[in-house]
């Protein structure tokens, strides 16, 4: 429960059985779990990294100033400052065995926060702050790396126009449609093309470009080597107001938008 005052905002610490958990503003939802429903004691303070991201840049002296050769956008990480409470040091220990059960990983998971929820991250735990073993109550930090530092909207569909404002342009993640007919197929932004030639697509055929792998199924089997070699496969990009367009069915575009 909340009382709403101009100058401070107050939180019912009396345990309510019929109140929701509070969740922060700022809250992480990590691998799809907000970490306040799992250990009671524990809350998100503020949270650091989620906003620009820093570039570098090579460069070497020329007469007036640099000369640029290169630039990379580096891993992010995101810096996550909570509060853990517990009622006494056996407690304690237990939340914090809880929340290394929560946070380990060996691989990416998707990361969202309390007030952005539209808006995704894939990271992993890395780090965690000291912590002194004669408390029960402590303020401190962990750290999760993105080794990819976009952050990703959720997945849109279209049949032909990408109608969604993209900020970026981005690669699909997959491209799917049934074949017309028999023969070739040809698939179209514009400015890119992917095309399949002599091979034995057939019609009813169910044909999936896994952009993001690099492999072309047909009817659920590995094809990949139909592909011509002329093809933009790796380069294919959408942009906002772009019509793909296929030449032998309707095609079923699947896209994230990106951010940075």
């Amino acid at each position: 429960m909340e009382w709403h005052n101009p100058m401070y905002k107050f939180r019912d610490t009396v345990k309510n059985d019929s109140q929701k958990t509070w969740i922060p503003t700022s809250a992480l939802n990590y691998d799809g779990k907000f970490i306040e429903n799992y250990i009671e004691g524990y809350q998100t303070l503020y949270v650091e990294g989620r906003e620009m991201v820093s570039l570098e840049i090579e460069s070497e002296a020329v007469s007036t100033g640099v000369r640029i050769s290169s630039q990379r956008l580096p891993e992010r990480i995101l810096t996550i400052h909570f509060k853990l409470e517990e009622k006494n040091p056996i407690e304690f220990q237990r939340s914090f065995n809880k929340l290394m059960r929560l946070l380990y990983r060996d691989k990416d998971v998707e990361i969202h926060f309390n007030d952005e929820l539209d808006m995704y991250y894939y990271g992993r735990y890395q780090t965690c702050d000291n912590i002194p073993g004669n408390v029960h109550s402590v303020i401190s930090s962990f750290s999760i790396i993105c080794s990819d530092p976009r952050k990703y909207t959720r997945i849109f569909e279209t049949n032909g126009i990408v109608s969604e404002y993209l900020p970026y342009e981005v690669a699909p993640i997959s491209i799917s449609l049934k074949a017309n007919n028999d023969g070739n197929l040809r698939i179209t932004n514009g400015r890119q093309n992917i095309s399949v030639t002599n091979s034995m697509i057939k019609k009813g055929d169910f044909i999936e470009m896994d952009i993001a792998e690099g492999k072309v199924f047909v009817n659920g089997v590995n094809k990949t080597t139909i592909l011509d070699l002329t093809s933009s496969f790796k380069n294919f990009m959408v942009r906002t107001g772009d019509l793909i367009k296929c030449d032998n069915g309707t095609p079923l575009i699947r896209y994230r938008g990106v951010w940075l």
